[in-house]
């Protein structure tokens, strides 16, 4: 499946899942060559504005449950300062694990790191090899 939005003029990929991802599609990827690649492929229009909300009913969950200081970091993220809770979780490591458990348990695939500084937890968990 694939979310598909216009970048100026152009419709192209946005977002695709796990199974388009092994496929070798990725966002950028105008439609047409999209779907001329991959006819089978599930495409659907993208909704940041549903994506927010759902971000912030998420982002109320984990306040009431994991930290309670939860931002969202658009378009797709979240970030917690666990700072005096992690304890509370058996310690950042099994917090970690406990939290991509259950948005996997939810359908979402989930990226998450513990960091000294907001920038590094978002650069780790976007683009770094080891993010849980």
């Amino acid at each position: 499946m694939a979310l598909v939005g216009r970048e100026g003029r152009r419709r192209v990929v946005l977002s695709v899942d796990l199974a388009a991802r092994k496929l070798g599609l990725r966002p950028g990827t105008p439609v047409a060559k999209a779907q001329a690649l991959y006819p089978d492929l599930v495409l659907m229009d993208a909704d940041p504005e549903g994506d927010r909300l759902g971000l912030e009913k998420l982002a109320l969950w984990f306040q009431h449950r994991i930290a309670p200081i939860v931002a969202v970091n658009a378009p797709d993220g979240l970030v917690l300062d666990t700072t005096g809770a992690d304890h509370l979780h058996g310690g950042e490591l099994p917090m970690l694990k406990d939290m991509v458990h259950r948005m996997a348990g939810a359908g979402f695939c989930a990226r998450a790191v513990v960091a000294d500084t907001w920038g590094a937890a978002h650069a780790l968990a976007r683009y770094g090899r080891l993010a849980i």
